[in-house]
């Protein structure tokens, strides 16, 4: 049985259980290919960017703003002038660079939920183990109550 959809071109749609398996073995393993061939075509671009964004600044003009604004000669690159076209648009208000610069900071939400960043609470989490201190005596001092023990 054929589902019906809302849209007018999903009526020539053909389920896979309406179908051979050969025929959706074909369609998923061609859908695989593709998805393979995008997640490689987009990692090249990520290397490629990755390669660019470290390139020098060319243009003095833009590296002497910069140095102008205290960035360090080695921290002068294409990465820092892509950081400074975002801070700039978003202090002009534009709404795209504010909340761009928002997710990158970690401080987006705008009263909703923010997202965090829970590399520290893996790091804590993933070292943690059972430690044995019963031979460290600092550890085995009892404190009184209400007591600052700062040594």
């Amino acid at each position: 049985m054929r589902n019906v959809s809302s849209r007018p071109q999903d009526k020539h749609l053909i389920p896979f259980s309406e179908r051979s398996e050969e025929e959706a073995h074909a369609i998923r393993s061609a859908g695989g290919k593709a998805t393979a061939d995008k997640r490689r075509k987009q990692k090249q671009m990520r290397q490629l960017l990755e390669i660019y964004s470290d390139l020098p600044i060319n243009d003095k003009r833009r590296a002497n703003r910069l140095k102008r604004l205290g960035i360090e000669d080695e921290d002068l690159s294409q990465k820092t002038l892509i950081a400074d076209a975002i801070m700039r648009g978003a202090q002009k208000g534009n709404a795209y660079a504010i909340q761009l610069y928002l997710d990158l900071i970690g401080e987006s939400g705008l009263g909703g939920t923010t997202k965090t960043n829970n590399l520290l609470d893996v790091l804590v989490e993933g070292t943690k183990e059972d430690l044995d201190v019963d031979g460290i005596s600092e550890l085995q001092q009892a404190s009184e109550l209400d007591a600052d023990v700062v040594e």
